[in-house]
């Protein structure tokens, strides 16, 4: 059944739709993209003459859900058993999602190639490209600033004029943190703030976030190995990282890499 919004036409009109439009997000069974699976799934599918068409449902995934996944959404192995499957559910989703454009928070890294696995597991290639996502999570960190005078612009709506210094830096980082803690009242709890220092977000091994920190293991943030353990990695396909080696990474990347390698070798050594 469909609505009319004009919440969603005016989203329509403003993107000057060719396609549809579905905003969407999901819930799984864990955070490991190439072995979790999905057991929620809304949406929000907008045509681009501003009907809209909404709907949720609840997938049993076949698999254990993790404690740490049912704290966040509260779905228990107990709440999926007698719900259908993905693949008795796959030709009502791809009905659903080809050929659209696809928006929500974080689909470009986490819920697109999470679907997309889905699919492939079932026989059915999704396919989309980098042109058919609007990403809100990847709009607002390119919007939102990140220098220090655009930081200090955003928050104290003032200019930064001084000549570059130390000092000047502090004093300046000083009055930001003042205005964040008047504006967010969260973070005048350290102990919140701690959670936000160490969240999968800024917890990236390297600057140019190709590996990230999880529970003391580096884990691949690119490549079909994304959400794998680098050492993982370095056991199954060595030659992968080996091609890394001479590839265009940067040298703090290749650091990584080597470092690994040199410690399976350790470790098969000391067998």
């Amino acid at each position: 059944m469909f609505i009319i919004s004009d919440k969603f036409k005016k989203i329509a009109k403003t993107l000057k739709l060719d396609k549809p439009l579905v905003i969407f997000d999901m819930e799984t069974t864990g955070q490991t993209i190439y072995k979790d699976k999905i057991i929620e799934l809304a949406y929000i599918k907008i045509y681009s003459d501003g009907r809209v068409k909404k709907d949720e449902m609840i997938l049993d995934p076949q698999m254990p859900i993790s404690r740490e996944s049912t704290a966040v959404h509260g779905l228990s192995d107990k709440d999926v058993s007698s719900k259908p499957t993905f693949r008795k559910k796959a030709q009502e989703i791809w009905e659903i999602f080809n050929g659209c454009y696809y928006s929500g928070f974080n689909v470009m890294n986490f819920d697109l190639p999470i679907l997309r696995r889905e699919f492939i597991r079932v026989g059915m290639d999704f396919d989309y490209n980098i042109s058919q996502i609007i990403d809100c999570r990847v709009i607002y960190q390119h919007m939102v600033p990140r220098s220090l005078a655009a930081t200090y612009r955003y928050y104290c709506g003032k200019e930064f004029r001084q000549s570059h210094t130390a000092l000047g830096d502090v004093e300046v980082s000083a009055e930001i943190l003042v205005k964040q803690l008047d504006k967010y009242s969260e973070i005048r709890d350290l102990d919140f703030i701690n959670k936000i220092h160490q969240s999968p977000e800024n917890s990236y091994v390297d600057s140019s976030r190709k590996f990230y920190w999880k529970q003391g293991r580096a884990y691949f943030a690119f490549s079909k190995y994304i959400g794998v353990a680098l050492s993982e990695v370095a056991k199954i396909n060595p030659k992968f990282l080996k091609w890394i080696l001479t590839a265009d990474f940067s040298e703090e990347t290749k650091t990584i890499v080597k470092k690994s390698l040199e410690s399976i070798k350790e470790a098969i050594k000391k067998k």
